[in-house]
């Protein structure tokens, strides 16, 4: 990768705005959503492995994310069996000083590995002092080569990657749930967006909670950019997942 390459102004703010995303992940549905979202603006991908742990000593737990339909257990049983080789993708990873890897499926000594890569797979990682809270990612099946600009990106986009999937692992190890005092909206906006879900209009909405239908429009625009959504139903999609669209609100009408 150039250390000159750099993105254009759209593309930063593009950039910008996975990052930004990602600070909003504290459960599964948010990292698989976004990994399979956000993050495919910049890394395209058709599954993502996720490894935490100890890197130098293998003392790791994976876990595997794709639209990919999968019986239950079989792609951890895939990782096991060898077609997916994550000790030995870190081991060169490691030893290569924690540069990103390019894997090319037709040079590929094994069939299994090669189906399992699909195409091309690019792993990278984040090593940790405390060597337990290391992490590597192996995404898998790019349609073609990684280009400087998708290697840019994953340099810039792996510490928010690290973050969120440890996040992510520490709620679902300490049975945490998405907390209201961390919504990226406003009271008032769920309130909003909740009457969307309920397909309201904006003049509906407007009666309902006694504002503007000007206002309402000005609610949902901001909600459009805090969830980064590009539509109504998209940020309907986004609080659901996210958990804001739990509590009752109370009709005027």
């Amino acid at each position: 990768m150039s250390d000159l390459f750099t993105l254009d102004s759209e593309a930063q703010l593009r950039l910008l705005r996975v990052m930004e995303a990602s600070f909003r992940i504290f459960k599964r549905s948010h990292f698989f959503l976004w990994a399979q979202g956000e993050l495919q603006v910049f890394i395209p991908h058709a599954t993502l492995v996720c490894v935490s742990g100890d890197l130098a000593t293998s003392m790791l737990y994976h876990d595997i994310f794709s639209w990919q339909a999968m019986a239950p257990g079989d792609d951890q049983r895939a990782a096991e069996r060898g077609c997916l080789p994550i000790a030995p993708l870190i081991d060169q990873w490691l030893r290569s000083r924690c540069k990103p890897l390019v894997l090319d499926a037709s040079t590929m000594n094994t069939g299994n590995a090669a189906r399992a890569i699909g195409g091309y797979a690019l792993c990278h990682g984040a090593p940790e002092a405390r060597g337990e809270q290391g992490s590597f990612f192996v995404f898998l099946g790019l349609p073609e080569a990684p280009s400087c600009r998708t290697l840019f990106a994953l340099h810039m986009l792996m510490p928010h990657l690290h973050l969120a999937w440890h996040r992510m692992r520490e709620g679902e190890l300490h049975g945490n749930r998405f907390k209201a005092a961390e919504s990226p909206l406003t009271t008032r906006e769920v309130e909003v967006l909740i009457w969307v879900r309920d397909g309201k209009t904006n003049n509906e909405i407007g009666r309902i909670l006694d504002i503007s239908p000007l206002t309402v429009k000005n609610h949902i625009q901001r909600i459009l950019r805090k969830l980064n959504a590009s539509n109504r139903a998209q940020a309907v999609a986004c609080g659901v997942s996210f958990g804001l669209l739990e509590r009752p609100v109370e009709s005027r009408i």
